[in-house]
């Protein structure tokens, strides 16, 4: 049977600057099945073929580790690196757009395995939400044909997605949304009883949950 996410499209979408991005080179390091891989790309469309387990889908995982989240296969960092390397692994991009180009790397060493090491132009970002600034894309895999007969959290995740292709700050929004309700519940287990700081929690939730709706709202619209 063939890699089911082999099928998997990626889609391109502008990035900050409005101009369609364009991968033009994807470099692996001790990636999953790769101890080294250098791939030019000239703009026009890429059909992979390949028998099973030649490493067609670690091709499109790489490409979609330089976009925000955990990638296509939400794997562990401890899966990405390859069994046979020193432990650590990497993937870069250059990307063209308007005319500009673009340098994104994600990656971890094997000294901290654990800890995701991304940059864009050299110059280390916070995470992989920063990419955004950078390009912004979706994909579909044949794993999704089950969405709407999934849980209500899959389609939402699947619309966040959506939402953050054309829309940077909903990622942000996210994330804050997140770790203001994770600090909440730690001091509700704590039994902290700091109403100053909850009071703050519950604002900044208030105010990032507000966003999400408003921009999930956008993209469902602009669907129908």
């Amino acid at each position: 049977m063939a890699d089911a996410a082999m099928k998997a499209e990626l889609f391109e979408t502008p990035s900050e600057s409005g101009a369609r991005a364009r991968l033009r080179r994807l470099t692996l390091t001790d990636f999953r099945s790769y101890a080294r891989a250098d791939i030019e790309l000239d703009g026009r469309p890429v059909a992979i073929a390949g028998a099973n387990g030649a490493g067609k889908t670690n091709i499109l995982e790489a490409i979609s580790l330089i976009g925000p989240g955990r990638g296509l296969r939400s794997a562990r960092l401890d899966e990405l690196p390859r069994i046979e390397g020193a432990g650590g692994w990497a993937v870069s991009a250059r990307l063209e757009s308007g005319g500009d180009e673009r340098r994104l790397g994600v990656g971890a060493t094997a000294s901290a395995p654990d800890r995701r090491v991304c940059r864009i132009d050299e110059c280390s970002v916070s995470g992989p939400a920063a990419f955004s600034d950078a390009v912004r894309f979706m994909w579909l895999t044949p794993a999704q044909d089950r969405l709407f007969m999934e849980g209500a959290s899959e389609r939402r995740r699947f619309l966040d997605r959506m939402t953050l292709a054309h829309d940077a700050a909903h990622g942000r929004a996210a994330n804050d949304y997140e770790l203001a309700m994770r600090q909440r519940q730690k001091l509700l287990d704590e039994r902290r009883r700091d109403e100053a700081w909850l009071g703050a929690l519950e604002t900044q939730m208030a105010a990032a949950g507000v966003a999400i709706a408003a921009a999930r709202r956008e993209t469902a619209g602009a669907l129908a």
